[in-house]
């Protein structure tokens, strides 16, 4: 017991002060979250499809992605798929506790998105203003290059 401090009599317990945890996120960065669950929907184009506060007007389809926490949020993808021309861009927000990231995409894209979002290693990046939101194979592939 060489390596430790002595202590009085008096002190008992660890030698250290403790510090709350601070699950709070910084979400003006992106984080990059594991895939735990994907639902997906096939749908007409003839009509709108909404689902927690995001809509898809002309929609083809609706992916769905969850995924674990990040700080005191639970994490959420919402990629939907139109036949409009001009889709609108991905966005980010924290809705009801939980981060949610959401893309827009043509509907040629559908397929490769549910492909991908159904591999066993999916993981998606969401955060800051959502215009990088990302559905990727493995992690590596998302995250970003520190700024120099």
């Amino acid at each position: 017991m060489e390596n430790y401090p002595a202590r009085s009599a008096r002190h008992r317990g660890l030698m250290q002060q403790f510090t709350p945890l601070n699950l709070s996120t910084d979400w003006t960065d992106y984080s990059v979250v594991k895939a735990r669950g994907v639902r997906v929907v096939a749908l007409s184009g003839q009509a709108s499809y909404s689902t927690n506060d995001y809509t898809v007007e002309n929609a083809v389809g609706c992916i769905e992605i969850t995924g674990g926490k990040v700080g005191v949020h639970g994490t959420m993808m919402l990629i939907g798929f139109t036949l409009d021309s001009n889709p609108p861009p991905p966005a980010f927000e924290i809705v009801s506790g939980d981060a949610v990231g959401m893309m827009t995409l043509p509907a040629h894209c559908f397929a490769a998105y549910v492909a991908i979002a159904n591999t066993t290693g999916a993981h998606f990046r969401l955060g800051a203003d959502g215009l990088l939101n990302a559905l990727a194979t493995d992690a590596a592939s998302l995250y970003l290059p520190s700024a120099p």
